[in-house]
């Protein structure tokens, strides 16, 4: 048995009804081919709610109550971080998209043994739109700004600057604001004041649109680069599609690439539009456990993190997938850079 823990109703819940619908289509293909070894998987998911105590309620539930062997975690930092302690204690693996290198590192450089990252961490992230803007933008005076209280947006930040400052670029605004705030002029006019080039606002997709609609209003015209919130559906979510223009941000994957072509068509034939990132995500981490558990021989959550930390070149909807034993996060995985402009 198999538990997710999404946001499914709270503020990214766009993101995780993707993952749970990725999740299940995972669950459906590997049942369809036989199961993993000779059973059949069983997917249960609690909704946390985007709230920390409402995941590691959860998570001690599916443990000591339903009795899973692996957890499917969230695209949610916080999360993660909240949950890293209890999966220490409880002994369950988890496999996640949640970017904060401290949710498999910690602080203090100890490894959290029982949790494991998908897809690049925030650090390596932040270092590829850097070294873009950097290199391929020609860009070197920036602004930053971005919700304090948000440990993955933070976690961005703080490598962005560092790659910027120590490659030739300057940071020559830095602005925050704190969750709920929903007026960002004050903080956007100052930035307009510093007459940088480009802007980096890596917040989640509520906020990534009022600052797009807000700078737009106060007559900032600079470069945007975002993270993963302002990939689809992020455009159609704006006052005016022609607000879309000369922002940037990366994703895990080429829409082009044939490979994620058997899974683009069965989620538009089931849900009659095209699949979202975070749909790849959720059946990328489906395809990880499972690989684990044919590995393990068996259901014991000791035996399934064993084989998670030995998961090598397993070829995967976001990229070919090595986990890293000394850090549970996966080597090698590049970014694809998208750029959003108005359509003419």
């Amino acid at each position: 048995m198999i538990d997710a823990l999404q946001d499914l109703s709270g503020p990214t819940s766009v993101w995780g009804n993707a993952v749970e619908e990725g999740l299940e289509l995972g669950i459906d293909k590997i049942n369809s081919e036989g199961g993993v070894n000779g059973k059949k998987l069983e997917l249960i998911v609690y909704d946390v709610k985007l709230d920390a105590q409402e995941a590691i309620t959860a998570y001690n539930r599916l443990v000591d109550q339903d009795k899973v062997v692996a957890v499917a975690g969230p695209p949610i930092s916080g999360i993660g971080l909240a949950l890293a302690a209890v999966a220490e204690e409880k002994g369950v693996p988890t496999v996640g998209s949640f970017m904060d290198p401290r949710c498999t590192v910690s602080e203090d450089g100890v490894l959290q043994n029982y949790m494991f990252l998908m897809q690049p961490s925030t650090v390596q992230y932040a270092e590829i739109l850097a070294d873009y803007a950097l290199k391929e933008l020609g860009i070197n005076k920036m602004a930053v700004f971005y919700d304090q209280s948000n440990a993955y947006v933070v976690s961005l930040v703080g490598p962005f600057k560092e790659y910027v400052k120590n490659n030739g670029g300057s940071i020559d605004a830095e602005e925050v604001y704190k969750k709920d705030d929903k007026d960002f002029k004050t903080q956007l006019n100052k930035i307009k004041e510093a007459g940088v080039e480009a802007l980096f606002a890596p917040n989640y997709i509520q906020d990534s649109v009022l600052t797009v609609q807000q700078a737009d209003q106060i007559g900032l015209d600079i470069t945007i680069i975002g993270a993963f919130d302002y990939a689809p559906p992020f455009a159609s979510t704006l006052s005016d599609p022609e607000l879309v223009d000369d922002i940037y941000f990366a994703n895990n994957y080429l829409n082009a690439d044939p490979k994620l072509k058997e899974l683009r068509d069965v989620y538009f034939e089931k849900y009659g539009e095209e699949p979202i990132n975070k749909v790849f995500l959720g059946y990328d981490k489906i395809l990880i456990i499972a690989d684990a558990l044919k590995r393990a021989g068996s259901e014991e959550p000791t035996a399934i993190k064993d084989a998670l930390e030995k998961v090598s070149n397993l070829q995967c909807t976001t990229g070919i997938i090595t986990i890293s034993p000394n850090t549970h996060s996966p080597v090698g995985l590049s970014m694809v850079i998208f750029k959003m402009e108005r359509y003419l």
